[in-house]
Parts: C-alpha cells; structure tokens; sequence
C-alpha cells in the first residue's frame, strides 16, 4: 500500500471503529505499515474530523519522517514495538471499547467461552500487563503477549489490540474481541460458562484457515 492510499484507509477504519463504538472522541490509535516506515494515526484529533493529511508517518524507529506533520498518537511506541517483532503484521488496531476495557480491568485472560477465540492466535484472549500509557514498558509487554502468532489482547486497566495483514483484518478483529469479552460477560452474569478444552480451539483454528471465500481470512498474521 503507497502512503496515499494508507492514509485514506487509515481514516476509514478510525471512521468505522467510533461508529461501531469501540473507540470514542480521540480515545484509541490505529497503526498501518507502509515500507519501511509507519503511519499512526494524530493524537487528539477524534475520527470525525482527521483527515488523510492528518495520519503522522514514522520511521521504523519512531522518528517523524516529516518535520511538518501533526504530534502523533501518544501510543506510537506501542505500534512501532509490535511492527518490530512481527514483520508479517500491517496493521495494528487500539481500541478502548467498552466490553473489551471492562475485561481488561480484571488483569487477567478471558478464557475460550467461544470458538471465535481462535481467531486471537491462542486457546484464550490474553490479557498484556499494566504499564502506564504511551510508555516503551507498555509497548513491551503488549508485544510479548501477543508472541509470535497472537492476533489480540486485553491489555490491563486500558483496552485491547488487535492486529492483521491489513487494516480491514485488524479492524474486523477488533469487532471479534470486543463482541467475544460481552459474550463471557454476559455469561458470568447468568453462571459459570463452559470453557472450551485447546484441542477444540486448534481443530476450529484449522478449519478457520478455510472459512469464507479466498483471500478473506488473514489467519494467524
């Protein structure tokens, strides 16, 4: 993708997040790989109003490539550190939805009350430790949870973030994890739900790989 058309696609999937209400006002930050650089989206500046020109492009170590450009999100270590470890991730999607940040507060995984956790690179969604925001120690450990294969995680006291082979993939995901933490919710209100064994998550993991038409499923980026 040319830094143009990451732009553009930058501001529809920050549209698309805050009309889904995972994200509200300026909360939340997306990230796109465009070569050997980074694209993240502004700090402050809410959805409805960023435009292409707004989204900031940085180096693979977090310089800004243009001295005229917009202060970008305070989380852009987050999105660098992540672009570092996983060369096959192109996207990289926060959000501070509300299901999502109210597990999260917890500090601990949500466990495999659905199949759709297979989606999430693991037999659960993970749950990255607090650190304070915006900081490389943050940055570190949502990094090492998600591992070599993870596609999302909780991170504690704070959201959740979800990554992909592009911001389509990663977006979608986001609506997968926000929707899988109301379902255990909404379980534990009415009892204790049933948690699905890892040998069934790997066998719906593989079929995964297949569902859908082609090309439409990214997998385990």
């Amino acid at each position: 993708m040319n830094e143009r058309d990451a732009r553009r696609a930058l501001v529809d999937a920050a549209r698309r997040l805050d009309d889904a209400g995972l994200n509200h006002n300026s909360s939340g930050n997306l990230g796109v790989r465009v070569g050997d650089h980074v694209l993240v989206t502004p700090s402050g500046v809410p959805a409805v109003a960023m435009s292409p020109d707004d989204p900031v492009l940085l180096t693979a170590d977090g310089v800004p490539a243009h001295p005229s450009q917009r202060v970008p999100t305070s989380e852009w270590q987050l999105h660098v550190e992540i672009f570092r470890a996983r060369p096959h991730v192109h996207a990289v999607v926060h959000t501070h939805s509300p299901e999502a940040s109210a597990a999260a507060t917890l500090g601990r995984a949500v466990p495999a009350v659905h199949y759709v956790v297979a989606r999430f690179g693991a037999a659960e969604l993970p749950c990255a430790p607090y650190a304070t925001y915006g900081s490389i120690e943050l940055a570190r450990r949502v990094a090492s949870t998600l591992g070599e294969h993870g596609t999302a995680c909780l991170m504690a006291n704070h959201g959740a973030i979800a990554v992909g082979r592009d911001l389509t993939a990663a977006t979608a995901l986001a609506l997968d994890v926000e929707w899988f933490c109301g379902v255990h919710r909404r379980g534990r209100q009415v009892g204790e739900p049933v948690v699905l064994d890892e040998s069934e998550i790997a066998r719906v993991a593989e079929m995964f790989r297949t569902y859908g038409q082609p090309d439409q499923w990214s997998g385990s980026s």
